[in-house]
């Protein structure tokens, strides 16, 4: 009987070609991109899952007046190891400030690179990050002061495939130069982390480590990265209501002076890369709103492609009515005709499956360059059965109610003559409105989301962002020779001028001060940002002064003054016209210093759009330079290969033990936009997905469609009709479909994007033209899906249409 059933399925594919290419296309695609779409899920939901007793494991993050942070001050992990024995173990992990990169060189090799993504960790650090080593002793890694452990990555380049375990490399800072004894080297397959490190370093050394060890306070130099494992027994609920507190035990009179509160919460270890999205993340993170809104998409798009094949199958019911009845006549039960329908679904599902794999494996390269990842079929094992599953499901799912309906007809109905169903009639065209819903939802979605960041590329940021080479100073050696280097520079006549700065507008600013203004006490402080500059650095971004004068050597006093922003104007309590000649004041070391105010600039974008712009002294004091700092070059020049070539040259001469390094601020300025732009990319590839499914089951309903009517069309022709007539006839109930679609996508689009757009502190407006343009798209794609067959049928002969059956 199986046999049968497979021979009758083979049958029914074949001898209706259109149809079946129709559905197993739909189903093919829609099972392609919820595949592609699980392994980007997979991927975003494995971080930090490769470590053992991770459920036990939290990072403590600290809230100020309702503002998120996502590090602590240095003695607050010892704190917690001391006052509460529900803590196990603690380990802390600091990214330096104003460290990028570290440059490498292993003399005996003569290699020498820059690296990034290094962390100065606690001894403690492996005791509960339980990476996976190839060479060394994870326990014993850090029991001495200056030792490194590195990727395998960085091994290979230094080292080849050698064990490097006590050799010793030199690491190179902009405020000195060490060396490191090597005592492991980490695998990097094992698991992706929200901790992206290519090395480690031990806290405790010659450089970094002194000043570590100078931070005793509890309210200041909130950026070490505090870890606690909890004992098996204990609450991490009943734990984090313990930490309430805290402060109250240590450092309560730090915190008076300061003016502000502090507390701590936790964040679960397989919880951050997805749920934190605070301030001084070690890492850019993933989003988990961007995974539900994926997987529904992903799901939808597979609901679209079992609704191409629930209305092509009821509506070609009429086709099959008659089988159904001589089946029944000689002792067919229900059960019988219902399985025999499922078997041919999920036989079109497995011929959807493998055209998917082909999809799947060609389409691979372009996702992963959409979404920056190196995913690949095979990594994930599990998926196959996944597959199968989704695969068996989707069929299941598409011929369930088919199958329902078909076996229903009774053999008397049969004989009499079907008649149209009006309750099957009212589903299929629910159905149709639900895909178009949906790819208008789509298409609305690539749009908004287009024009968003069409909005934050052309913004005016408030500084000149074009035409701006970026030269990090990140040694010794290029910092001493700065000064010849900007000479060397200003004899080039296509370079306009050049500035150092401590940060520069799109890259992270943690550099702050709690100021107050004039009349005013310590505890009504508020935290400026702070960036160490050079004279021209306002000239050289073009930022506007409103106020005031910028920097100048010509004034001695300058080292003891501020340039500010408006916005810190505002939180100060000055006014645009009264602020210049004002004084700012911040306490240190128990001692009032005063700085005056010599200009305002006006409000610019220094953070990415996301965030609003904050409060803002620029200053030449060397009280307030950072460890590193970058050399702003600003250009007039149509050939930058040239021009590039040529500061490389003059770079080697003067500083030949330092490699060269450059960028651009307009991309780097770019990167902030980095999840947005591919969100925008995948999102205008489900629509484009979503379009053409929905157009592909229109398609087959305007054929069937067609050819049900095809003696209608004949007598209409004979009486007069017009082909214009007769195409509006038939496009007609199609149409009706779309625009109520249309109606019911809208207002639910705009509240998802409402939504997506909250996340943006700047942001375009979402306006009718938009719905305009979204809808007018979506018609004109359903009218050429259809065009071609109301228009074949409006042209036929009626003679051939009154003859045929």
């Amino acid at each position: 009987m199986i046999r049968n059933y497979l021979k009758i399925a083979w049958r029914n594919l074949a001898n209706n070609k259109v149809y079946s290419l129709i559905n197993i296309l739909g189903l093919a695609i829609g099972i392609t991109t919820c595949t592609l779409i699980s392994l980007y899920v997979i991927d975003e939901a494995g971080y930090d899952r490769q470590f053992a007793d991770g459920e036990r494991i939290y990072r403590v993050a600290s809230d100020v007046k309702g503002e998120k942070w996502v590090a602590a001050a240095a003695p607050v992990a010892e704190g917690l190891k001391k006052d509460y024995p529900e803590v196990e173990q603690v380990t802390r992990l600091l990214r330096m400030p104003g460290v990028d990169k570290f440059l490498l060189n292993y003399e005996p090799n003569q290699k020498k690179f820059y690296e990034t993504n290094g962390y100065y960790v606690d001894s403690t650090f492996f005791q509960l990050f339980n990476y996976s080593f190839k060479f060394g002793d994870k326990l014993t890694a850090f029991n001495e002061p200056n030792t490194i452990v590195v990727s395998t990555e960085i091994a290979s380049k230094l080292f080849g495939n050698a064990d490097p375990v006590n050799k010793v490399i030199k690491v190179m800072l902009p405020f000195g130069e060490n060396s490191y004894t090597v005592k492991g080297v980490f695998e990097t397959h094992g698991g992706k982390s929200h901790i992206p490190a290519h090395m480690f370093l031990s806290m405790n050394n010659s450089d970094a480590g002194q000043w570590v060890k100078r931070q005793t306070s509890w309210a200041n130099n909130s950026i070490f990265h505090t870890y606690v494992k909890l004992n098996r027994t204990s609450d991490p609920a009943i734990f984090e209501r313990k930490l309430k507190d805290f402060f109250e035990r240590n450092g309560v009179e730090e915190f008076k002076t300061a003016g502000f509160v502090k507390t701590l919460f936790l964040q679960p270890l397989q919880d951050i890369y997805l749920h934190s999205n605070y301030e001084f993340e070690i890492a850019p993170n993933g989003n988990i709103k961007y995974l539900y809104i994926f997987g529904s998409v992903a799901a939808f798009l597979l609901f679209i492609a079992c609704i191409n094949f629930m209305n092509l199958s009821t509506a070609r019911s009429e086709k099959r009515a008659k089988e159904v009845g001589l089946r029944k006549t000689i002792g067919a039960v229900k059960s019988s005709l219902v399985g025999q329908f499922l078997g041919e679904s999920l036989l079109m599902s497995l011929l959807a499956l493998t055209i998917s794999f082909l999809l799947i494996q060609s389409l691979m390269p372009v996702f992963n360059q959409i979404t920056g990842k190196t995913l690949a079929l095979y990594d994930q094992p599990e998926i196959f059965s996944w597959l199968l599953a989704l695969t068996l499901l989707t069929g299941l799912l598409s011929g369930l109610y088919p199958a329902f309906y078909l076996a229903s007809f009774t053999p008397i109905s049969v004989l009499k003559g079907l008649r149209t169903n009006i309750s099957a009639v009212l589903i299929r065209k629910g159905l149709v409105v639900f895909q178009f819903s949906i790819s208008m939802i789509l298409i609305l979605g690539a749009l908004l989301i287009g024009r968003q960041m069409d909005y934050l590329s052309n913004r005016n940021l408030g500084f000149n962002k074009t035409q701006k080479l970026i030269f990090p100073i990140q040694s010794i050696e290029s910092s001493d020779h700065l000064k010849a280097l900007k000479n060397e520079l200003a004899n080039d006549p296509e370079v306009v001028s050049s500035a150092k700065g401590s940060t520069y507008p799109g890259i992270e600013n943690i550099q702050g001060m709690l100021f107050y203004g004039e009349g005013k006490s310590a505890v009504e402080n508020i935290e400026l940002s702070t960036a160490s500059i050079e004279s021209d650095y306002i000239k050289t971004l073009g930022i506007q002064l409103l106020r005031g004068r910028g920097f100048s050597e010509e004034f001695k006093a300058d080292s003891n003054a501020v340039v500010l922003n408006e916005t810190a104007l505002t939180k100060l309590g000055y006014t645009l016209d009264n602020a210049v000649g004002k004084k700012v004041f911040y306490d240190f070391q128990n001692q009032r210093i005063a700085m005056n105010v010599i200009g305002v600039v006006k409000d610019y974008h220094f953070d990415g759009l996301q965030k609003e712009i904050r409060p803002l002294a620029l200053t030449i004091s060397p009280f307030f330079s950072a460890a590193s700092s970058y050399l702003i070059v600003n250009v007039k020049t149509s050939n930058y290969s040239k021009m590039i070539g040529k500061i490389s040259k003059l770079w080697q001469k003067i500083n030949p033990n330092t490699p060269f390094e450059y960028s651009f601020l307009d991309q780097d300025f770019q990167k902030n936009y980095e999840k947005e732009e591919r969100t925008s990319q995948l999102i205008s590839y489900f629509a484009f997905v979503g379009i053409f499914i929905a157009c592909l089951g229109l398609f087959g309903l305007a054929t069937f469609t067609a050819e049900q009517r095809t003696k209608e069309i004949g007598v209409r022709k004979v009486l007069g009709a017009s082909v214009l007539s007769i195409t509006k006839l038939l496009s007609g109930d199609f149409l009706k479909l779309v625009f109520i679609a249309i109606l019911v996508a809208s207002p639910l689009s705009w509240w998802v994007m409402d939504k997506w757009l909250s996340n943006f502190a700047f942001k375009t407006a979402i306006t009718w033209q938009t719905f305009a343009i979204a809808g007018f798209l979506l018609i004109l794609m359903s009218l050429i899906t259809i065009g071609y067959q109301t228009i074949r049928a409006s042209l036929m002969n009626p003679v051939k249409s009154m003859r045929s059956e």
